[in-house]
Order: structure tokens, then sequence, then C-alpha cells
């Protein structure tokens, strides 16, 4: 049986998708050996677009699956607001301190031990931006932590 919401969430994801590939084309898309600063937002649409026409022809079909009831906003709504002030605070506090919190509250929502949530967030910040400051040359803030 179609459900209008399911088709109307297909259309959306598939707009969102459209909207990332226009904005990485006027970007300059480049090439895999030579990509451009719209090359993965462009990839990331396509692949949404993708997705979408996929979700939308279950959808039609009536078989995209059991409805859940919605679930608990608090998880994601603290997840929002951590990535607000994440992008408020990058420049000042630096990358690799905004990065272990942001990733401390994602998996602390996620319900992480707290004896693998402290190692595993640290973790992460510093390798990546071990991976793209020192390996790929990309310019993060270093915030508090110039030395690095």
């Amino acid at each position: 049986m179609r459900k209008p919401g399911e088709m109307a969430v297909g259309l959306c994801f598939a707009a969102i998708g459209i909207a990332f590939v226009i904005g990485a084309v006027k970007l300059t898309v480049g090439v895999p050996t030579e990509p451009k600063p719209g090359f993965f937002p462009f990839i990331d649409g396509v692949i949404l677009v993708a997705l979408s026409a996929l979700f939308l022809v279950q959808a039609w079909r009536g078989q995209a699956g059991e409805s859940q009831p919605f679930g608990k906003i608090r998880g994601p709504a603290v997840v929002i607001v951590t990535l607000i002030l994440y992008v408020a605070t990058l420049d000042t506090v630096g990358y690799v301190l905004t990065t272990t919190v942001l990733s401390a509250v994602v998996l602390h929502v996620l319900d992480t031990k707290p004896r693998v949530l402290v190692p595993v967030s640290l973790g992460l910040a510093l390798t990546s931006y071990l991976l793209f400051s020192r390996l790929l040359g990309v310019t993060l803030p270093p915030g508090l932590l110039t030395f690095l």
C-alpha cells in the first residue's frame, strides 16, 4: 500500500540531492585525479539521488517497510545543538578539541559506554587531524593546541 508520507520523504531527499549536485557543479567538480571543491559534494548528491530513487520505487510498490512511531527527539536535538556550537567554536578552540567533544556527544547519544567514549573520541579527532593536516596538507584550525 502506497503511503503519501513515504513518497514525500523520498522526493524531499531527492530534491536535496539535486541541490547538492547543482551546487557542486557551480563550484566546479574536477576529475578523480584532480578533484576541485565541488567533487565530494557532487558524489554525495549523486548517491543521495540514487538512494532516493530506490526508496521512491520501493514506496511506490508499497515495499518501503514497516512504519515505526517517531522516537525520542532529545538525542538528535543535542547533536544538532552540538554541531552548531562546533561550527561556532572551531576557529577559536581548534579542530582537535572541538572534534573530540563533538565525537563524544554523538557517541554518548548512541549509548556508547563511557570507558570507550573518551579514547574513541580522542582517537577520531587526532587521527583525522593527522590524516588531513599532515598527509593531505589541509589547513585545519589549531586553536588552543597551536603546538600541533
